[in-house]
């Protein structure tokens, strides 16, 4: 079985190529620079653009299953090829947030309907992945945890479940090498409530060192988000936060019933990344 992996160089879809080579399956893989990719030497590589869906022509001769990220300008023109190149199944890595009220208003629920739809629409056999929050979503931390040892927040108390990126990966590597998961759309969240505060916590046990809480009001926040994010993402992200203030979100039992597996932690997540929070090693580490 050959299997065309959309996004190899994340940590999702780098996690999926492992995890399929190790299913035995034949990897293939994407990206507008392939020679940036670093990936087993089995896999094949080959260069195509999301936004010119006519250069994974080559990459997908061949192909059974696609692995894809919701991500896209053109679904549809994507999709079109992929059919023509009788690609059977797709696995889609949307989010959960098309599962909530007013999802089709809401910036982020709306981008991942419009391409949920697109792939019900296209005639493929499909499965789609609604992840929740990714607990690597911290990594925004770190640049402050290593310099201040502080992380600046405007609504500390918001709760969410956090999911470690393997866990998502496993069950796409799943649903890529069976037919039980066809037609089927799992929301996916980590084993545990937390608020953003107890996350920081858990990174100052990991870490060793105790991380302290910076309120901010939501217009600092938005300053200093937008240094590196668009304003589109700020104005999601701070509005995400205020309205998980005081939730119970839904834990899913998903990840347990499809792997047979316990889900990772959100204090496993830190133990696999620790390096990121601490700061002699940042210090030794190129600037980004």
């Amino acid at each position: 079985m050959t299997v065309l992996v959309v996004g190899a160089s994340g940590a999702v879809g780098g996690a999926v190529v492992e995890g399929l080579l190790e299913r035995g399956a034949h990897v293939r893989a994407t990206s507008r620079m392939p020679e940036r990719l670093s990936l087993p030497r089995e896999v094949r590589t080959f260069a195509a653009d999301l936004n010119d869906p006519a250069s994974f022509a080559a990459a997908l001769g061949g192909v059974e299953r696609l692995f894809l990220y919701a991500d896209l300008d053109d679904p549809v023109g994507l999709l079109t090829v992929v059919r023509a190149a009788g690609v059977r199944h797709v696995v889609l890595l949307s989010s959960s947030a098309v599962t909530f009220p007013g999802a089709q208003d809401d910036f982020n629920g709306s981008r991942f309907i419009r391409v949920e739809r697109a792939v019900e629409e296209s005639g493929l056999q499909y499965t789609f992945l609604r992840p929740g929050g990714f607990a690597s979503n911290a990594a925004r931390w770190s640049w402050s945890i290593t310099s201040d040892g502080v992380v600046p927040l405007p609504h500390p108390e918001a709760v969410q479940v956090p999911i470690h990126e393997q866990d998502i990966a496993d069950v796409a590597v799943a649903a890529l090498t069976g037919d039980a998961m066809m037609g089927q759309s799992p929301v996916l969240t980590g084993p545990e409530r937390l608020t953003l505060r107890q996350q920081v916590g858990i990174i100052g046990d990991v870490v060793g060192r105790p991380i302290a809480v910076l309120d901010q009001t939501e217009e600092q926040s938005a300053a200093m988000l937008s240094r590196h994010l668009p304003e589109v993402w700020v104005r999601q992200i701070i509005k995400d936060w205020r309205e998980a203030v005081g939730t119970a979100p839904a834990i899913s039992d998903a990840y347990t019933r499809i792997t047979g597996r316990q889900p990772r932690t959100f204090r496993d997540w830190v133990a696999d990344h620790v390096e990121l929070f601490r700061a002699e090693q940042r210090r030794d580490s190129p600037t980004p």
